[in-house]
């Protein structure tokens, strides 16, 4: 398993050690539960984005810079 490190409030990090001590896990069970498990109900950012799509207007040229100091060599 691959580990990682997170920040979070205290606030936060307090209500995870209750639940924890209460369900008798660790907080990082806790956590990768969360990670892993889809809230009923929750959305996904595609489905909050899509109308977004092709929405912006701008120039058809690509997006890149002309001026010298930006040129690859």
């Amino acid at each position: 398993m691959k580990g990682i490190t997170i920040k979070i409030p205290e606030a936060v990090a307090q209500q995870l050690r209750e639940q924890a001590r209460e369900s008798g896990c660790s907080v990082a069970a806790l956590v990768r539960e969360r990670i892993e498990t889809p809230r009923p109900g929750a959305t996904s950012v595609y489905s909050m984005t899509s109308d977004l799509a092709g929405s912006l207007a701008g120039s058809r040229s690509p997006a890149t810079n002309a001026r010298r100091r930006f040129r690859r060599p």
